[in-house]
């Protein structure tokens, strides 16, 4: 038996501020871990007054109760029953003054739950109280600015920053260095056929990040519009510090899609999923939240899956928190793929997890195979996603969660862990997902094993360090793996913590065990590597002694690598210098698909995106369906081996959700500043964001400390950042006695988060200095310095070696902190 997809049944609900209707927030059927709940936050007054209106879409509500909860979920706050309400036919309006138990400037987790006669649905959102962030002007400028898009009002080139940087030959993607001809949609005959709704993604008391979401049309061409905004608020006018504007056709599958051999898929991103059958005969592709197949023999085109109904303009059915993934493709034109994000309808409606689709051709049916539901979010499942998933030859699922990789057998059901607690940087995958490799133990600088695994065969593979050597993954060529060994007296940790580790070879290795490159240099260390197509890109620095070498290039056993050398006595101390990359260029010729995405130049849309197709299809012969679902008895629904196990990381999050994680702080920080980003800790705390400085601040209340022969610059460092949270401790005793400086810090600040950020900016860690949180700068002489202070033109510093407070210039101290390492040590409060 099969079935078309119910219809969406969930209200919607909308938040208010000051008259202006912001963050539509969709409804989910579970509990969900609020930390990880980022998606929208809801600025609220002095009165701590809390608007809203929900759109009933029929539904019969019969009871509301709002809860305010810790950003990390641990304390609830508040819980109170709502009873007075306006009610009408198709909506609720309301409004509560929460409890006087929040603090301004703090952040909360707002969870409204609305029980209907069927379930009780949760929505959620941040709150913070911010009277003066000037929330008012920020939304009116980007609804104005908006606005003046289409009227191409010339008053807004004043914010651009139009240059080369700015790409003026496609509308798919403009921004704040487009020209002011591209950001007014140049020759479009564009119209907007939907009210824009906002979303506020971020605030502070100087600045904002905004969205606007609405559709168009150009002729009868439906497109998805999404417009960034991030912006600074001036007592003289506002700052536009960024924008971005992306819009995506909305594929129609239907006769003029197509023409000869070209399917025309319109003003999309160019880099569009597409797979293909290895004759070529059938491809399936994803274009703006939905999934289609194209088979040549058949002449079929098949809307394979899209919770977007053309019948109907519901704003349900285009939420586009969802995305998916075609895992295989056929001759036979069956397809697997996966739906994962929040369900918009259907059988899982409101829910957050992964589905496993099969598409049978011939019967022109798609089944799920698996549903495994999530409670973080889908910004960091899609992360989770596109790191690692695929089903092998034999159905078997492999995917990672969270640092865990599972394995779900799609016959039987079963599930498994196949590793877990795995670090940020301690394992790689393939890019066609098909092979990884992970290092053995806890600590990605001391593992002394890999283990490589082929998920086709699932076989697995040891390879092993020598004696006296530890090894690292660096990434893959294809199915050729990539990894180093390093000498264990090589790698150095400062007093700050920070660990060099310094390979002095690197191997490229096929599965069969087989060395086929070998790189080495003398004296020259190999700290990291990229691969991106064909092209291995080796991050070196230089050491002041080289290692003694004696291992041999050799062919490996399958089962297990040795990689023989000898223990040497290598200095205790090397000191690394920063030298150009290397890099190393595959040589194989890629596999040429059968059918490509081609991007070509029109003089009216500027450049579109096509499939061209491997031979010329007769358009009027096409036939276009959709496939109805297959209804079975119970459920599929699979539910994973728990691991509780913690990690500590840091989550970089952007303009379309998470970036990157990373295991070290440092590295978190200098990608959000790239981005304009922000960085969030496991507990969903922040641990930084750009562009939110007052233009001085210092923190008045640390004095000057002279060193002396007893008392080192670093130990009066640490002193004072104790002292500044009321904690007294002889830190140059614990000095003495063989403790690093991260120890001291992270086990007396026992109610905050130690921040090892070498390698960061000046400018960056001021972020901390406009918090009254000091930062400890280290130098090459084994001295340090507290910044406790900044202005426009200069850095505030606490000289223990002269016993002094003095004003820098912004300038040289930023020279001078690189000159030495940018080695910065600070904390966040809990």
């Amino acid at each position: 038996m099969t079935v078309k997809m119910e219809p969406a049944s969930f209200p919607l609900v909308y938040m208010d501020y000051n008259g202006q209707v912001i963050n539509c927030l969709h409804g989910y059927a579970s509990d969900m871990q609020t930390d990880y709940m980022r998606g929208t936050i809801t600025p609220i007054q002095k009165d701590r007054k809390v608007t809203w209106h929900i759109d009933k879409y029929g539904s019969k509500i019969q009871g509301l109760t709002l809860e305010v909860r810790s950003v990390d979920g641990t304390r609830l706050i508040e819980s109170t029953q709502i009873k007075d309400y306006t009610e009408t036919k198709t909506e609720i309006q309301g409004s509560l003054i929460l409890k006087d138990l929040i603090e301004e400037q703090e952040e909360y987790t707002l969870v409204l739950l609305v029980t209907t006669d069927r379930d009780t649905i949760r929505y959620y959102t941040r709150i913070r109280q911010a009277e003066d962030s000037h929330m008012d002007e920020k939304i009116a400028f980007v609804y104005d600015f908006h606005k003046k898009t289409f009227l191409k009002d010339r008053s807004i080139a004043r914010y651009l920053e139009a240059n080369e940087e700015g790409d003026n030959t496609t509308y798919q993607t403009v921004n704040i260095h487009s020209s002011f001809q591209q950001i007014t949609w140049g020759n479009l005959s564009i119209k907007q056929t939907s009210k824009p709704v906002l979303s506020v993604q971020d605030l502070n008391k100087e600045t904002a990040s905004m969205r606007l979401d609405y559709f168009v049309t150009i002729g009868e061409a439906y497109y998805r519009v999404s417009e960034f905004y991030r912006i600074r608020y001036g007592t003289e006018r506002m700052y536009l510090l960024d924008y971005e504007r992306k819009m995506n056709q909305i594929f129609r599958a239907d006769a003029d899609s197509f023409a000869k051999n070209k399917i025309q898929l319109g003003i999309v991103d160019p880099g569009i999923a597409m797979k293909e059958s290895e004759d070529g005969n059938v491809i399936a592709f994803y274009q703006e939240n939905s999934l289609y197949s194209f088979n040549a023999t058949d002449r079929k085109c098949i809307c394979l899956f899209s919770f977007y109904n053309a019948e109907n303009d519901d704003l349900r059915n285009t939420y586009p928190l969802h995305s998916m993934k075609i895992l295989s493709v056929e001759e036979t034109g069956n397809i697997r793929f996966l739906v994962y994000g929040y369900m918009n309808r259907g059988r899982h409606e409101g829910h957050m997890g992964i589905q496993v689709y099969y598409y049978n051709s011939m019967l022109n049916t798609i089944e799920e195979d698996v549903f495994i539901p999530y409670s973080k979010s889908y910004e960091l499942l899609h992360y989770n996603m596109e790191q690692l998933s695929y089903v092998s030859k034999n159905n078997i699922f492999y995917f990672i969660l969270d640092g865990t990789i599972y394995s779900v057998d799609l016959t039987s059901k079963a599930s498994q862990i196949v590793v877990k607690d795995l670090r940020e940087d301690s394992f790689k995958v393939s890019r066609e997902n098909n092979m990884i490799v992970w290092q053995t133990g806890t600590d990605s600088y001391h593992s002394s094993e890999l283990i490589l695994m082929n998920l086709n065969s699932h076989k697995q593979t040891k390879i092993k360090a020598p004696t006296g050597y530890y090894i690292a993954p660096i990434g893959f060529m294809r199915t050729d793996l990539i990894y180093g060994i390093a000498n264990k007296q090589d790698i150095i940790k400062d007093n700050t913590g920070k660990i060099t580790f310094p390979m002095n070879q690197v191997f490229i290795q096929n599965e069969s065990g087989d060395i086929l490159k070998q790189y080495r240099e003398d004296s020259i260390y190999v700290v990291g590597g990229e691969v991106q197509d064909n092209l291995l890109t080796l991050k070196r620095v230089r050491g002041m002694e080289s290692s003694p070498d004696t291992t041999e290039e050799t062919n490996l056993p399958t089962e297990e690598t040795n990689l023989p050398t000898e223990e040497t006595n290598l200095p205790t101390e090397v000191h690394y210098t920063t030298i150009e990359d290397d890099q190393i260029t595959d040589n194989m010729e890629e596999i040429k698909r059968k059918n490509k995405i081609e991007v070509a130049a029109t003089q009216t849309y500027e450049k579109i995106v096509q499939i061209a197709l491997k031979s010329d299809i007769p358009v009027q012969n096409i036939k276009f369906s959709e496939p109805k679902e297959v209804l079975f008895e119970g459920g599929r629904e699979i539910i994973l081996p728990r691991n509780e196990e913690e990690r500590e990381v840091y989550y970089v999050y952007g303009q379309e959700g998470i970036e990157q994680i990373y295991a070290e702080p440092s590295e978190a920080i200098n990608l959000a500043y790239r981005i304009a980003g922000v960085v969030i800790n496991e507990d969903g705390e922040y641990v930084w964001t750009k562009g939110n400085l007052a233009t001085k601040n210092q923190i008045m209340k640390i004095k000057a400390t002279l060193a002396t022969e007893e008392i080192s610059a670093a130990a009066i460092c640490m002193d004072t950042i104790l002292k500044c949270e009321d904690i007294t401790r002889n830190t140059q005793y614990l000095l003495n006695q063989g403790a690093t400086i991260q120890s001291i810090l992270t086990e007396n600040l026992e109610q905050a988060q130690v921040l090892m950020l070498a390698g960061c900016s000046l400018e960056s860690v001021l972020y901390y200095v406009n918090q009254d949180i000091p930062v400890m700068a280290l130098q090459m002489d084994g001295t340090a310095v507290l910044i406790i202070g900044f202005n426009e033109l200069n850095i505030v510093l606490m000289d223990p070696t002269t016993g002094t407070i003095y004003k820098k210039g912004m300038k040289d101290s930023t020279a001078w902190f690189e000159e030495n390492g940018n080695q910065f040590i600070t904390y966040i409060r809990h």
